[in-house]
């Protein structure tokens, strides 16, 4: 069930301070959030009306790393619909080298709920507010576009990668979201919180970690932001 909301702090805290009264696939969507967050606690700009601020609640499912790639998967499988995407590690969507949707997970012991931030009609003037380099649909195409629609497609195409996944297991699609990524074998620096790692990635794993060769061995990465170098 899709419920809207005006104002929230956070779409992700209103589904976890609520999962109780909600049901498993229910989709909260908020016209603004005043405390919206994306990964590693970065503030998400959410102006009002422009862009779709969603999470996802799914039930009985608990710190399962995999959700947010299935999500990624199917942000960028749906705005191929209107322009060229790629998937920069471990969930951000990018038209180019910008970024127009970011993937947020957060869980409890009732569940997880993944949040999604698209820019959908996002201003340039809006999109100036950044301080990563970041588009929009509306910035890309020079037409607006109808934020519940889109969102429907992407949490129809969600669920159905969920009921894949179940079915068949997830090696087919983690081949699908590496091949997305294109970072095997490829040299990369990565950021973490309080250090950085370089080397060559030699393997993504199940759980969506990085295997990368380091000088002083091989190196596991589970979060950061990720730069081919």
């Amino acid at each position: 069930m899709l419920i809207q909301l005006k104002t929230v702090d956070s779409t992700n805290k209103y589904a976890l301070d609520n999962i109780d009264k909600l049901s498993d696939r229910d989709v909260i969507l908020a016209e603004t959030q005043t405390a919206g967050r994306g990964r590693l606690a970065r503030d998400w700009l959410s102006p009002s009306g422009e862009n779709i601020y969603c999470s996802i609640v799914l039930k009985n499912q608990t710190n399962n790393p995999l959700l947010t790639i299935l999500a990624a998967l199917a942000v960028a499988q749906t705005l191929r619909l209107y322009v060229s995407t790629r998937i920069k590690w471990p969930n951000d969507v990018l038209v180019g080298s910008k970024k127009i949707c970011g993937v947020f997970a957060q869980s409890n012991s009732k569940g997880t709920v993944i949040g999604i931030g698209v820019n959908i009609n996002m201003s340039v003037k809006n999109l100036s507010r950044i301080d990563k380099p970041a588009t929009s649909l509306l910035a890309e195409t020079g037409q607006k576009h109808d934020k519940t629609e889109v969102l429907q497609q992407i949490t129809d195409r969600f669920f159905l990668l969920c009921d894949q996944a179940q079915r068949e297991g997830f090696a087919h699609l983690h081949e699908i979201w590496q091949n997305e990524l294109q970072l095997i074998n490829k040299k990369v620096r990565v950021q973490t919180v309080g250090k950085e790692i370089c080397g060559t990635v030699i393997q993504i794993e199940q759980d969506g970690a990085l295997l990368i060769e380091t000088a002083q061995g091989k190196e596991k990465v589970l979060a950061g932001d990720v730069y081919v170098v």
